[in-house]
């Protein structure tokens, strides 16, 4: 079941949630809307679940190529899941799934052994099975969002929607079960699109995500596209650490300190100014001399942070700018970097951001 939004307005009073959107996830596809509060994300997945409606009345959505935009919610066959669970405490987990089959009309309700048979192989597909008869409040966070979502999946939805599905979880339960969802996803192939403001979530889980600002879609494609070759400086800013800072643009070449480089076709810079550039920490490498043919900048040492998977230095650059260096242990070991050395730093694919555009510049690197 494909979803398809079209030219989708979104009005609340005299602010703007959504702006012209249009969108399509194809079949058996994971999609995230990824942006901060208020970029319209949870509105446009509430309108494609039929709980809002559009302020345009030529906005469409569209499943499978059929107009729904007039149906009701309990018309769509949409599955939700809230970020606060919404299970009902007086019932067991087993009665929980079971509850959108049990308030179906008579004439299309399952047997009891149908439901029960049902409701069983939910269990076992979240992994609950010795679960069924406890309630909610005897379940860890993790174990009642995989309860809805099993309610969620109990009616067979065409579509699946989750709006913040890991909000409510510390970060250690989130990362098992984004994991164990995307595996749920893998076996079961129904389209599904959830709501985040977390991007290494999105990143890790979505075929394809759709980053949102100020109620438009910035960008929307693969992970490793959207992280890779942002379209914005609102994508590259978003989508994880950046390092920015200004480069002097003067007859079609921008300068970094002493360095200058070939400003790429495709960015619309104008005659003079400055540009905006952007490195991530990873791409910022160090060492104790200056490499030929490299953008390269001499920089002092102001913190070195070794805690973690990777070694943070913080440093201040010739151009008196503050840019951050993500390294391997290994390489730290090595250079022995410390706090006051004077160090160089050279930058790998940088983005230059203009007025229309943006371009990887790793042919001047």
């Amino acid at each position: 079941m494909s979803i398809e939004v079209k030219n989708i307005t979104k009005w609340f009073g005299q602010f703007k949630a959504l702006d012209n959107v249009s969108l399509t996830v194809n079949s058996g596809e994971l999609v995230a809307l990824l942006g901060p509060s208020g970029s319209g994300k949870t509105t446009l997945l509430r309108i494609i679940a039929g709980l809002e409606a559009p302020s345009d009345d030529e906005g469409q959505i569209l499943f499978s190529g059929a107009d729904v935009s007039d149906h009701k919610v309990g018309d769509r066959n949409v599955g939700f899941v809230f970020q606060h669970y919404a299970l009902f405490r007086n019932m067991t987990v087993f009665d929980n799934i079971a509850f959108g089959l049990n308030v179906r009309p008579r004439a299309t309700r399952p047997t009891k052994q149908e439901i029960h048979d049902k409701v069983m192989e939910l269990l076992r597909l979240i992994q609950l099975e010795s679960f069924a008869d406890r309630y909610p409040n005897q379940l860890s966070g993790g174990q009642r969002q995989r309860v809805a979502l099993a309610r969620a999946l109990a009616v067979e939805p065409q579509i699946l929607l989750l709006d913040e599905p890991f909000g409510a979880l510390d970060a250690k339960v989130r990362v098992e079960l984004r994991a164990w969802l995307r595996r749920l996803h893998d076996q079961i192939h129904l389209t599904s699109v959830f709501v985040t403001h977390d991007q290494e979530e999105a990143l890790e889980l979505a075929d394809r995500v759709a980053v949102m600002s100020n109620g438009k879609i910035e960008q929307f494609d693969t992970p490793d596209v959207v992280f890779h070759h942002p379209a914005s400086e609102f994508v590259m800013n978003f989508l994880g650490t950046v390092n920015q800072f200004s480069g002097r643009v003067s007859k079609g070449l921008v300068q970094i300190g002493q360095y200058k480089f070939r400003i790429p076709d495709d960015v619309n810079l104008s005659e003079s100014g400055t540009a905006a550039i952007f490195v991530r920490p990873h791409d910022v490498a160090i060492s104790n001399r200056p490499q030929p043919d490299k953008i390269c900048l001499r920089a002092l040492v102001k913190n070195v942070h070794s805690a973690g998977a990777h070694v943070r230095v913080d440093l201040v650059t010739e151009t008196n700018d503050e840019l951050t260096a993500e390294l391997s242990h290994q390489e730290n070991e090595q250079l022995q970097i410390a706090v006051g050395q004077s160090v160089f730093v050279h930058l790998r694919n940088l983005r230059i951001f203009g007025q229309a555009s943006a371009l990887n510049s790793e042919d001047s690197v």
